[in-house]
């Protein structure tokens, strides 16, 4: 069974940003594991929806979820939990830098350097999903391949792709690892500006400039 496009857009971003929450967690920032969780929930609901079998045995499952939930009230807003965590995974994003910010010995300059990056992200973020369909989409991978078939080394894959239809989804993985580097650069990018500002802003309000410790 081949795996889908959709499936593929959704997997590929959310795989790496489940693996880089993890990490996060594992060198000490315990708060983003619950954006972990809803990156793995939104991975294994997809995998449960993207064909017409699956996603009847989901439903049948989820089925008999609800009528135990029904008479045990903790597995319920359990199950609630994990549907709200995969539909907002931005707001648990936004949670843990509050509680980042709320733990930091430098609250001040860590919420503004948190907000920067966070601001940065989202209009990174947003503009890619505005832009990004226009350009990588399958025919211009496809165009893409192409014109690169002179290389003798491309023209098997040039072959492949145009043969087996598979443009889109090459477009998928690729769209969703650029995805990825573009939010993370657009974060690095807002937290590099407001670490600038930080200081100016702390003296500003009487407070001692201190260099902040901060991973992107």
């Amino acid at each position: 069974m081949s795996v889908s496009k959709a499936l593929l857009e959704v997997c590929v971003p959310s795989g790496i940003f489940c693996y880089r929450n993890i990490k996060k967690v594992e060198d000490g920032e315990p708060q983003r594991g619950t954006v972990a969780f809803a990156q793995g929930a939104k991975i294994v609901q997809a995998c449960a929806n993207y064909n017409e079998t699956t996603a009847k045995t989901a439903n049948s499952l989820s089925s008999i979820f609800n009528e135990y939930a029904k008479k045990y009230k903790p597995v319920d807003y359990a199950g609630k939990a994990v549907k709200w965590a995969t539909k907002n995974v931005n707001p648990l994003i936004c949670a843990s830098s509050v509680i980042k910010t709320a733990a930091s010995d430098d609250k001040v300059g860590t919420g503004i350097t948190e907000a920067g990056a966070l601001a940065g992200m989202f209009a990174g973020e947003g503009m890619m999903k505005v832009y990004m369909d226009k350009v990588i989409n399958g025919d211009n991978v496809l165009k893409l391949a192409n014109k690169t078939k002179k290389f003798t080394w491309m023209k098997p894959l040039t072959e492949f792709l145009a043969k087996s239809g598979k443009s889109s989804k090459v477009a998928a993985v690729v769209k969703g690892i650029l995805f990825v580097c573009g939010s993370m650069g657009s974060y690095s990018i807002g937290h590099s500006l407001a670490e600038k500002y930080s200081d100016r802003v702390k003296a500003s309000l009487g407070i001692e400039p201190k260099k902040i410790d901060q991973k992107a």
